[in-house]
């Protein structure tokens, strides 16, 4: 069973994203909600991990965040494997709600297969929500508030109850390997990394 992967020197957690856009409801909510604490958990650092597009941050809040670009499969489940967190996100904004019922994350399947638990934050009426509530594959967050406190208790809850930690980790690991989600995620995957290096 996985623990969670702390910087000792640093004492920092790692959480891996993929870049969907930083101007998105939900990515306004992770930044704004971890604004709001220091981008601290009970002090412990908060570094962002981030898959695809570099993009600048307007903001006056400190934040560590490192860009990874995009890279084959093989090389990204090895940069997963060093984080502590994965967060996947999809959107909250009723112009993009059709999608969203029909559309499963291309980064999803990938966030299950990396052995840590996986915050998914995005409405309850997304595609893969069902699939992961049977499955208990990872911790939901249905919260867009400016400043969500149910997005903030999800990180802490996997950080402070290792059993928790352990068991969405593997009940995610588990699940990936569904007929279900793989087939559906290495459709959407080959929009999401090359396929070499």
């Amino acid at each position: 069973m996985p623990e969670p992967i702390t910087n000792n020197e640093t004492n920092t957690i790692t959480i891996a994203a993929a870049n969907t856009g930083k101007d998105n409801w939900e990515w306004k909510c992770l930044l704004s909600t971890f604004d709001k604490v220091n981008w601290q958990i009970r002090n412990r650092r908060l570094t962002l991990l981030i898959f695809g597009e570099e993009f600048g941050f307007d903001r006056n809040a400190s934040i560590d965040a490192r860009f990874v670009g995009m890279s084959s499969r093989e090389k990204t489940e090895e940069i997963l494997s060093a984080a502590d967190i994965m967060y996947c996100s999809q959107s909250f904004e009723p112009k993009f709600a059709e999608r969203t019922r029909s559309h499963w994350p291309p980064e999803l399947a990938l966030f299950l297969k990396s052995g840590r638990p996986t915050v998914y934050h995005g409405p309850s009426y997304a595609a893969p929500v069902q699939f992961l509530k049977q499955h208990h594959a990872a911790v939901l967050c249905h919260s867009c508030e400016p400043v969500s406190v149910e997005l903030y208790n999800c990180f802490d809850r996997l950080l402070f109850d290792a059993d928790f930690y352990r068991e969405t980790a593997e009940h995610g690991r588990q699940a990936a390997q569904q007929e279900l989600i793989t087939s559906i995620s290495d459709e959407h995957l080959k929009h999401c990394v090359k396929a070499n290096d």
